[in-house]
């Protein structure tokens, strides 16, 4: 049997719902517009692009089951967003409904008529690439180190060690050993204390060159942290725990651990005079290898702060007795004005370290400062910021957390942030309370 037209035609459907076609119109050709002059015989067309594809379709079903197809049909027709069509001369397409008329009528008992217009769905966006902003502070972690340590093996190398006053490098390094003591936990089964750590330096300046250099080779960013479906923001933060490694489970504990590094930072950008020339330009040269290191660590430590999704807005509130059993689980999100407050910190204490550095070493500080100004204004910006509150009366941080969230679980957060002396009386007073 030879096969005819009727056979190319494809069934008339809409997101899956078949029905029958009539009639269908849409122009083509091209847009534009006819300029007509006066006393000139030749018009001049402009084109103004290709004629937009309306489709003009009469539909209709038909059956003892014809309510039953137009309800879903309708459905379909009034439901948000583009569509499939498959149109039985033109093929398949994704479009957009547009003006409908649905029509019956007594002689067409078993009918229902429906005039469907559809417009071209908008067309897909060609993917575009976002800047990795982790990968970048991590790149610039690791040009700052070998950076640092190039300046202080220089700055060593022209210090003369017989000149050197062991009491004046000791009274001038005390701060940076403290400092060493609190964030770099490792090395203190090699210095047990300041006397056997200025020992070192003198017999050894290149040690702790080396000591840095297979610190940071060891330290691991997996799982630094931790984030995801969490039932209370209440944490506290942690700082820096076995050799190389970072406890950091949340937004909130990084950020805590962040600060003190940046605290850290400012607090050593100079040293006291340690008597002689020689004995300063040590101590100098320590304290900048330290405070470079502590900005490899805190930058390291940053790089694994992902930019939060946005959560989904909760439509109803669990009542307390229900969230007794099953508490309210939510994604976690960094809260904007910390993470804002952090990275200023942190600008300032780079740009005031890169202030008395040669200009090869300006520039890793400088990169390094650009890249986590960013990240972090990236994860401020997926955060939430704190509005001022101030309850009408003393009550429970169960009854403000519920009021305020529908999620009596955060009372600790109310309660942490606001440094609340009894979680069951939370005083009428000014409060810092998430916004969301």
């Amino acid at each position: 049997m030879t096969k005819t037209w009727r056979d190319d035609l494809l069934p008339a459907s809409f997101r899956g719902i078949k029905f029958l076609i009539e009639q269908a119109t849409v122009p083509v050709g091209r847009k534009g517009q006819l300029h007509e002059y006066p006393q000139r015989d030749e018009p001049f067309f402009e084109s103004l692009g290709k004629q937009s594809q309306v489709h003009k379709v009469s539909a209709f079903v038909i059956g003892d089951d014809c309510f039953e197809r137009r309800d879903k049909l309708l459905e379909a027709l009034e439901k948000e967003g583009p569509g499939e069509l498959v149109h039985p001369w033109l093929g398949r397409m994704q479009v957009d409904v547009g003006e409908c008329d649905l029509s019956h009528s007594r002689p067409e008992g078993g009918m229902a008529r429906l005039e469907l217009t559809f417009y071209p769905s908008k067309p897909r966006k060609f993917p575009t690439g976002t800047a990795n902003t982790q990968q970048q502070v991590v790149k610039s972690s690791e040009t700052l180190l070998q950076s640092a340590l190039r300046r202080y093996k220089a700055a060593m190398a022209l210090v003369d060690k017989a000149r050197i006053n062991m009491i004046g490098l000791r009274n001038g390094l005390s701060n940076v050993y403290a400092i060493i003591q609190r964030q770099f936990t490792p090395f203190l089964g090699l210095f047990t204390n300041l006397s056997g750590f200025i020992q070192s330096l003198v017999n050894s300046p290149s040690a702790l060159s080396a000591l840095f250099s297979s610190y940071f080779s060891d330290f691991s960013t997996s799982g630094l942290f931790r984030t995801g479906v969490s039932r209370s923001s209440s944490s506290s933060g942690q700082g820096t725990s076995g050799a190389g490694t970072v406890t950091a489970p949340s937004y909130r504990s990084s950020v805590a651990v962040a600060s003190q590094h940046a605290e850290a930072v400012a607090s050593i950008n100079t040293v006291p005079p340690a008597g002689g020339t020689d004995t300063t330009a040590a101590a100098q040269a320590v304290a900048d290898l330290v405070q470079d290191a502590l900005l490899v660590q805190v930058a390291l430590i940053i790089s694994e702060m992902p930019v939060a999704t946005q959560p989904v807005t909760v439509e109803s509130t669990p009542s307390i007795d229900h969230q007794a059993v099953q508490p309210v689980e939510r994604p976690e999100v960094p809260v904007a004005d910390d993470v804002i407050e952090l990275r200023d910190a942190l600008s300032e204490a780079i740009w005031n370290a890169s202030l008395k550095a040669d200009p090869e070493h300006y520039q890793a500080l400088n990169t390094l400062r650009q890249a986590l100004v960013k990240h972090l204004t990236a994860v401020a910006a997926s955060g939430v910021r704190l509005v001022d509150i101030t309850p009408a009366e003393t009550l429970p941080a169960l009854v403000l957390a519920y009021r305020r969230f529908g999620d009596a679980t955060r009372a600790g957060e109310v309660v942490q942030r606001n440094r609340i002396q009894h979680p069951g009386f939370v005083p009428a007073v000014p409060l810092k309370i998430a916004q969301e």
